[in-house]
């Protein structure tokens, strides 16, 4: 059960920059795979088991995060998170497994299926390593335009 008064440190930010600046369609600067999943966010933790695998995985070297969180958990689906003016909003979808990823094939285990989300931009703003996210609810929705 997450605490509704979890903070959330920005540990690190997308080809290391110190601050970056979201709108409606994401980190600004950044291409966007899906549309549908505009901001992208992983834990320390899962960066760091990847840093140190020894076996790795498909995705390893194809996945990037927006944000990396210094967390071991990541807010629940329809959680909303805060930091100044920016809110983030996590969605329902999760990070995805290839078939040829050896991982999978040898049933082991993947930091990325649990330790990423994916994030709506609730309200646009600012963020900077340092700052930390606050968690406002956990019953939002998504905008219904974010899947067109």
């Amino acid at each position: 059960m997450v605490s509704m008064n979890s903070n959330y440190e920005v540990a690190e930010i997308f080809e290391n920059r110190d601050c970056a600046t979201f709108t409606k369609q994401g980190m600004e600067g950044v291409e966007r795979k899906k549309s549908t999943r505009p901001v992208s966010i992983m834990t320390l933790e899962t960066r760091q088991y990847i840093n140190d695998a020894k076996i790795r995985g498909l995705c390893y070297r194809k996945f990037t995060a927006d944000l990396t969180l210094g967390c071991t958990e990541l807010p629940p689906t329809g959680a909303l998170m805060k930091s100044g003016d920016l809110v983030l909003g996590i969605l329902p979808e999760r990070k995805r497994c290839w078939p040829e990823c050896i991982l999978l094939e040898r049933k082991l285990f993947c930091p990325l299926i649990e330790g990423v989300r994916y994030a709506w931009v609730e309200s646009p703003g600012e963020l900077c390593l340092g700052d930390s996210f606050t968690l406002l609810e956990v019953t939002a929705e998504p905008p219904s335009d974010i899947f067109d």
